[in-house]
């Protein structure tokens, strides 16, 4: 005869025996597995990185396998699903296509109740979307700003333009070239080696 998984025993059973641990209908081996499974959910709920709640499972049971850890954790989350394991995105959508039907439907009713749920939906939808931030990144930030290289050799300050670097023409840049290196130039050999450094 087969040996029930705990995951297949009858809800009733295990609802007794959480009620009533003296006068429990499990089986030892059973109320054992079901104690290791509630001990997972607890420590789940203050670790809920996987790998840390099988450590800490593993020392307050020495006696089970890492594969065993893993397994009570894994049924721990799909019998006591908390906070750790909820889908919030899944569920701000399911909200927020739900009030914009509800948002449709009081449209098409047209009368003056329907329009109390439609102002009561916006609000909703403001709650569950949440508050335009004050100070949103601004995409264009970068072509609104010069952004400059400072470049200081012997006490003086130059200040070159990003954006206008590449016009220069190309004696000039070998001569600021010279001036930041003070004249000294560099052989193919150091280049690459500076590259690859």
């Amino acid at each position: 005869m087969s040996k029930l998984a705990l995951a297949d025993t009858r809800y009733e059973l295990i609802k007794a025996h959480i009620i009533d641990p003296d006068n429990s209908p499990l089986s030892e081996e059973h109320q054992y597995m079901l104690d290791r499974v509630l001990s997972a959910a607890k420590i789940l709920d203050k670790n809920p990185v996987v790998k840390t709640a099988v450590a800490l499972l593993k020392v307050k049971y020495k006696e089970i396998s890492q594969r065993q850890a893993y397994e009570d954790i894994k049924l721990a989350m799909k019998l006591y699903n908390t906070i750790h394991t909820f889908n919030f995105d899944f569920w701000k959508i399911w909200l927020m296509n739900d009030i914009v039907k509800n948002i449709e439907r009081a449209r098409n009713i047209g009368s003056h109740h329907a329009l109390k749920v439609i102002a009561l939906e916006h609000a909703n939808m403001i709650k569950a979307i949440g508050e335009k931030p004050e100070n949103m990144d601004d995409p264009l930030r970068n072509e609104k700003h010069s952004f400059y290289i400072l470049v200081q050799n012997n006490n003086t300050t130059v200040k070159l333009d990003i954006d206008n670097l590449h016009k220069l023409p190309d004696g000039t840049l070998r001569e600021l070239n010279k001036a930041l290196f003070s004249g000294k130039e560099i052989t193919i050999e150091e280049a690459e080696q500076e590259m690859n450094s």
